[in-house]
Order: C-alpha cells, then sequence, then structure tokens
C-alpha cells in the first residue's frame, strides 16, 4: 500500500510554533540566509545539507548550517522525532513561499529514480500557512489534501506532479526532508509509523493507485 502512497499525515506531535520562531525564520530569510529556487518559485533556508551550507546534493557529508543554529526549535524536533524513524537524515531545508506565489508543477526527483519507480517520500511540517493548498496533479482532474491539520507532519509522494499555491497574506514556511533520503522499505520503525499513521490519518490518505499521470510531464522535472 505504502508504494502507492501520494500523502499521508504522520502520527507524529506537532510542531509547536509560536511567534519567536517565526520572528526568527523571518530574519534569517530577509538577511540573505537563503537559497534561491527559481524552478519551483520559492527560497530554501538550509537546515541539514552538503557540508552544513550547499543544497545542491554534491556528495553526502551532511552537516547542520549556521542558519540551524539561529533555529534550535527545528534542529531539536527533528533530532527527537524524525532522526529515529529514519536509517540517516536526507537534506534539510525550510522551503518560503512568498504571499500569492505559486510552486509550479513539478516532481521532486530525478529522472532515473522516476524511471525506477523509487518511493521518493518526502517528510514536510508547514511551520507557518495552510497544508491544503497543495494539490497533486492528475491527467483528467487534481487530487487535493483533505484536511487542513496546522503544522501535523506528513509524507508525501515527490515522483507525483504537485503543485502549491500559497494563497495566504503571509510567507509560507515549509520544513522539508528529502533526497538522498529514499524513506527505506526495510526500517522497521518507518513502516510501523505509516502504519500507525494510515489508521490514524486514513481519511486524509492519498493514493496514487487510481490516479492517472498527466501527460507530457517532461517540463516537471527540474534536471
Amino acid at each position: 500500500m505504502f508504494s502507492d502512497l501520494a500523502f499521508l499525515y504522520l502520527d507524529l506531535p506537532k510542531f509547536q510554533v509560536d511567534q519567536l520562531l517565526i520572528d526568527k525564520i523571518e530574519k534569517v530569510v530577509y538577511e540573505d540566509g537563503f537559497f534561491e529556487d527559481k524552478f519551483r518559485n520559492c527560497r530554501h533556508i538550509p537546515i541539514y545539507v552538503t557540508d552544513g551550507n550547499d543544497i545542491k546534493n554534491t556528495n553526502a557529508n551532511k552537516k547542520w548550517s549556521k542558519q540551524s543554529e539561529q533555529l534550535p526549535e527545528v534542529r531539536l524536533y527533528i533530532e527527537k522525532y524524525i532522526k529515529p524513524i529514519v536509517n540517516s537524515l536526507g537534506r534539510i531545508v525550510i522551503i518560503c513561499t512568498k504571499p500569492g506565489e505559486k510552486n509550479p508543477t513539478h516532481i521532486d526527483c530525478s529522472r532515473k529514480n522516476f524511471a525506477n519507480n523509487t518511493l521518493e517520500h518526502k517528510f514536510r511540517v508547514v511551520l507557518r500557512g495552510q497544508t491544503n493548498n497543495l494539490y497533486f496533479n492528475g491527467q483528467d482532474k487534481n487530487y487535493y489534501v483533505k484536511e487542513n491539520l496546522i503544522n501535523q507532519p506528513f509524507v508525501m509522494s515527490g515522483s507525483w506532479p504537485h503543485t502549491m499555491i500559497n494563497e495566504d497574506n503571509t510567507m509560507k514556511f515549509t520544513l522539508a526532508m528529502g533526497s538522498p533520503w529514499e524513506a527505506e522499505e526495510m526500517n522497521t520503525n518507518y513502516i510501523k509509523l505509516l502504519e500507525r499513521s494510515y489508521m490514524k490519518y486514513k481519511n486524509s490518505f492519498i493514493s496514487k493507485k487510481n490516479m492517472k499521470m498527466p501527460k507530457n510531464i517532461n517540463s516537471f522535472f527540474s534536471k
């Protein structure tokens, strides 16, 4: 079943977000502590990345960034709740999308991994903004997140085309972990988490099983 996963809220504690954390994130993103992502029309604050400063995944030498030192609440949540359920942490950033902006339809995996049909699960938790402005693109219709659970972690498929429109009047902040984390199928802790999460949040579960991939997807890949 989880090979068909498009979206599932996770049975993990909500990320307790207060105004102090938001103020600190805003300070970082407005003071050159970010990378521009022109393809996805957003910015990335590096948290756990190659050599602590490179978000391009040029090697496996991941380190905590200087920006993460300004956001200890983020690092603590990752260490306490995410690290125990994965064999190793992937690249972690905070995705920052301006008010009124759109993350254009895209696929968050390489063409090679897409062709090999790897799981490509991506961890997410919205720190400020909405979760249900994310949707998955189908050939004949789009598939929207059914519940808007604020600050609730979720996992989604990066190998299915998806889009997000930030309709709020503030910048959206999303804590995100992806490649080189591959959502290991042999990781017992992760599988148990998915099973537990499905039982709790099955009304919000989106399966790829009956979804039709859009045609002409070449433009959805970043490389």
